[in-house]
């Protein structure tokens, strides 16, 4: 297998761990194995049913993303691809050491949401390894504007997990658009909720926006962002008038994933318009 895909393959399981986690918090399964890590109620494989499905699932799949890491940066080490192959290590080690906290400590707030932002900083930078694995990669950037609404669309994934972990997903109960028909609530949840809202409505802006100037030389990536973002609009009212249903809510995270790595790889890619092919 070529570092190029092995990167990939990386990159997909990366994503699939996402997801598991957000099932993880979705189902209320955070301590279902108890304060043990990395064991489950001192079994390496408990039986996988209820919380313990959800919750043991994401570890065996956070051990697997572990091992294609170490792999990878073995790979990228022999190619001299030294800082990449270490950062990968260095990352997949902190993640799995803020897990362990998280379990540990009994699912703090602030190191649930560290746990989910360093997931998402390592998730984009497999993406920049997939890419510059590639030999046939052109390194090229389409400018500040992309990169401010890739930053943009990463802020927004934080703030939804501080929504998420400090249980403000229904402070506004299942009113749209408005906090029971208020433009700002006067109750503390209620305004990080709605401060979700109203950010995402700026993130949204600056993806359209970024992806109307990028639509000639990358119309794929481009294309993409704007299906992402009604798709991820879609999601945060549905998640809303469901009352957070598990799937809805672990879609949302899902989708702002992808939003994400569409934003990363847009930046990457060149920004000159591709050559025609002769006949």
């Amino acid at each position: 297998m070529t570092e190029h895909r092995l990167a990939l393959l990386t990159t997909f399981a990366c994503f699939l761990l996402l997801l598991a986690g957000g099932l993880v918090h979705a189902t209320g399964s955070g301590m279902a194995c108890g304060p043990d890590w990395p064991l489950c109620k001192g079994e390496a494989f408990p039986r996988m049913e209820g919380g313990v499905l959800f919750e043991h699932g994401h570890r065996l799949i956070a051990a697997t993303v572990t091992t294609l890491t170490v792999v990878l940066a073995g790979v990228l080490l022999r190619r001299r691809r030294t800082w990449i192959g270490v950062g990968a290590v260095a990352l997949v080690i902190v993640q799995a050491l803020l897990g362990a906290l998280t379990v540990r400590w009994n699912l703090p707030m602030a190191i649930k949401t560290v746990h989910l932002a360093v997931s998402m900083a390592f998730f984009c930078f497999l993406i920049l390894i997939s890419f510059r694995s590639n030999p046939d990669y052109v390194r090229g950037e389409h400018g500040r504007l992309i990169g401010f609404a890739a930053i943009a669309v990463y802020l927004q994934i934080l703030l939804g997990a501080f929504v998420r972990h400090t249980s403000s997903g229904l402070a506004c109960a299942n009113s749209i658009p408005f906090c029971q028909g208020r433009l700002w609530p006067d109750w503390g949840p209620a305004q990080l909720h709605m401060t979700h809202r109203y950010f995402a409505m700026i993130v949204a802006t600056l993806v359209l926006t970024a992806a109307w100037r990028a639509r000639k030389t990358q119309p794929v990536a481009a294309f993409a962002a704007v299906v992402l973002v009604v798709a991820q609009i879609t999601l945060g009212l549905l998640s809303v008038t469901s009352f957070l249903g598990t799937w809805i809510v672990t879609a949302h995270l899902g989708t702002g994933a992808l939003l994400l790595a569409d934003m990363v790889a847009l930046y990457l890619l060149p920004a000159q318009a591709p050559q025609a092919v002769p006949a």
